[in-house]
């Protein structure tokens, strides 16, 4: 019961971490296309869906939960960079 409680505690932290990254790209990619910066939103939009990617592939989120979000965000990019 101690053990499974200290393996907890630590799988916790580390997806923690990883949903933190993830959310974290994520906001430079929305940040970057509202400010209308495309050469911000080509760099940063790889390394969302790679922070998503990342997530998806340790069981943080969902497979289909990743790529909904990639999804969306690219779609959410696109409106934001057009109204410009």
């Amino acid at each position: 019961m101690e053990k499974h409680l200290r393996q907890t505690r630590k799988r916790t932290l580390r997806n923690r971490t990883r949903r933190r990254d993830m959310k974290e790209a994520v906001r430079a990619v929305v940040e970057a296309a509202q400010a209308g910066n495309a050469d911000a939103v080509k760099g940063a939009l790889p390394q969302a869906q790679q922070a998503i990617d990342k997530a998806a592939r340790h069981g943080i989120i969902h497979p289909n939960t990743a790529g909904r979000r990639k999804s969306r965000l690219v779609a959410r990019v696109r409106r934001m960079l057009e109204q410009e």
